[in-house]
């Protein structure tokens, strides 16, 4: 098993160093479509505010331009945090149409504001069907409404500006969930069901792919490909920033790769996401974006506020006395994988 874990970890620093290393560098303003795995960890306790995710990560690190922050709220469907960061947890990309997410970035890219956007989106769309009453007629229908929304918004960014690039990001099959996989191996979730639903995840990704392939404005980040990879080595374990993740047990410490909701990934987890992002960018793009580095992530992450003990866990409040969400009254719903 060891050799195994040293094989991967040998695997994974290659393929996340193919591009070689980059001088520091800035591609511009950055802007994001998406769900929870974009939105900003830091206002949603008690599990994802005690850590932070890709987008946080790379502002934090390496000072890249996702826009003016604030702790205010904009309204839908920004509310707080960076002002190109229009992901909004649990949304799907019906939501992300129907919301404006798209429209409100593209407008940012037309004025000059934003010159690179990465979308990572459509989990929800799997996670909701694989809930609904009867999963495996509606992800018939969930299938090409979220690809034609997809690329809805793929055109609708491309469109605004000859000169913006785009990030497209596959999704880890959702059946890798702590949340969903220990009801999988149980039966609780039929086989088929969960079947139905992977088919369905990977055509999805098939179409991501291709949409990069196609198009050198647009980058690929292969989470998906990553963790069917990972999962080859140890359904159990993965290795990341130097240190052997628990991928089943969620926790909200630097061991575990989920958050302890099962559903997002920790800060080494959404530091992997990053490094990919920033590597994608660099090869296709010449970013020139410095690398990210274990020693100073593992730093970064040892600096934020420790993990709330399990008498404090759901009682932390927001600034108006309320419970949880970006602001005031807003549920905490865990969003969409993204890694």
């Amino acid at each position: 098993m060891l050799a195994r874990q040293v094989s991967w970890r040998i695997f994974l620093i290659l393929a996340l160093h193919s591009c070689g290393l980059a001088h520091a560098g800035s591609p511009g303003g950055i802007g994001v479509l998406g769900d929870s795995y974009s939105d900003e960890y830091q206002f949603y306790p008690p599990d994802r505010s005690t850590a932070r995710n890709w987008v946080e990560i790379l502002a934090a690190t390496r000072g890249l331009d996702f826009g003016t922050f604030t702790t205010h709220s904009r309204g839908e469907p920004r509310n707080q945090g960076f002002a190109y960061n229009w992901a909004r947890s649990d949304a799907t990309t019906e939501d992300m149409i129907k919301s404006g997410q798209h429209t409100g970035l593209a407008r940012q890219v037309a004025r000059g504001h934003v010159k690179l956007v990465c979308i990572i989106i459509g989990g929800n769309d799997f996670i909701k069907t694989m809930k609904s009453p009867d999963p495996l007629s509606e992800v018939d229908v969930v299938l090409p409404r979220a690809l034609h929304n997809y690329r809805t918004a793929v055109g609708t960014i491309l469109g605004a500006s000859s000169d913006v690039k785009l990030v497209v990001v596959t999704l880890p099959d959702i059946r890798f969930l702590p949340e969903f996989e220990q009801p999988i191996r149980c039966g609780r979730i039929p086989a088929a069901v969960a079947d139905s639903i992977s088919a369905a995840m990977k055509q999805f990704n098939h179409e991501v792919r291709l949409l990069a392939s196609e198009n050198p404005r647009i980058a690929l980040v292969d989470c998906d490909r990553v963790a069917r990879l990972a999962d080859l080595v140890s359904h159990d374990y993965m290795c990341v920033a130097g240190r052997l993740l628990d991928k089943r047990t969620p926790g909200n410490d630097l061991d575990h790769f989920f958050l302890e909701d099962g559903r997002h990934p920790g800060i080494l987890g959404q530091y992997l996401i990053a490094k990919m992002i920033v590597d994608a960018v660099n090869a296709r793009f010449g970013a020139g974006i410095s690398p990210l580095g274990n020693e100073e992530l593992i730093a970064f992450a040892s600096s934020l506020p420790r993990v709330l003990p399990a008498s404090m866990r759901g009682r932390e409040m927001d600034e108006h006395g309320q419970r949880g969400g970006r602001h005031a009254g807003q549920s905490s719903d865990p969003g969409v994988p993204g890694g």
